[in-house]
């Protein structure tokens, strides 16, 4: 067992118990990937009878596992795919306001970093993960028992989540390494791990999405 990816959940855990304890509610939205798997396993074990994991369809992937680590309710699938992430969102926004819940998110650091979050996805309350990179979250997920079903989804083409098929084809590990040299955590020689190919394609998305990074949250102190 890694001990270090084992401290790590504790970590997130004993976070969780702190920051989560005044909320009345937590409502989890799954997708049956890696983030909200790992995020739903997390706060399902601190708070089960807080945390309630929705779904929108019934063809989640790995439902079994999913219905094993908590409760899960199935909504109706979208009538159109038509701005479907607005429409998910609204609908997780809605619930969450009706039963008093915080609405949770799971974006993760790099998603974070690399501005390749939905703008939709703003609407959540709170953020368990967001400062988490996507590779330490594939190794939490292998530390929990996530099912390899899920954890592959996470390499595959997936447009809606941010994910075009010429990033897919980059290893999650080397998109990492990328974003922590831009952001000055690795030096510059850390990158020969990559080809130029690919380097060229990750600066142009990422001075790309790079206005989504710098969206105020706050307004000026006027007084």
């Amino acid at each position: 067992m890694d001990i270090g990816i084992s401290f790590m959940l504790t970590e997130l855990k004993k976070w969780v118990r702190q920051t989560a304890a005044q909320s009345n509610g937590l409502l989890v939205p799954v997708s049956g990937g890696s983030d909200s798997a790992l995020a739903f396993h997390i706060l399902s074990s601190v708070y089960p009878e807080k945390t309630v994991g929705v779904f929108v369809g019934k063809d989640l992937r790995a439902r079994e596992w999913f219905e094993s680590e908590g409760n899960i309710r199935f909504l109706p699938a979208l009538a159109s795919r038509n701005h479907a992430e607005v429409e998910r969102n609204a609908i997780f926004q809605k619930l969450a306001l009706d039963e008093n819940r915080w609405l949770v998110g799971t974006r993760n650091r790099t998603e974070n970093t690399f501005g390749t979050f939905s703008l939709a996805s703003r609407v959540a309350t709170y953020l368990p993960i967001v400062g988490l990179w996507k590779t330490d979250i594939m190794q939490l997920c292998s530390l929990i028992g996530v099912p390899e079903e899920v954890m592959a989804s996470s390499r595959r083409a997936d447009p809606d989540c941010g994910r075009p098929a010429e990033l897919a084809e980059i290893p999650l590990e080397q998109i990492d390494i990328f974003l922590k040299v831009r952001i000055g955590a690795l030096g510059e020689n850390a990158l020969d791990s990559l080809t130029s190919a690919q380097i060229a394609y990750l600066d142009k998305a990422y001075k790309a999405n790079k206005w989504r990074t710098g969206l105020p949250t706050e307004g000026p102190q006027l007084d």
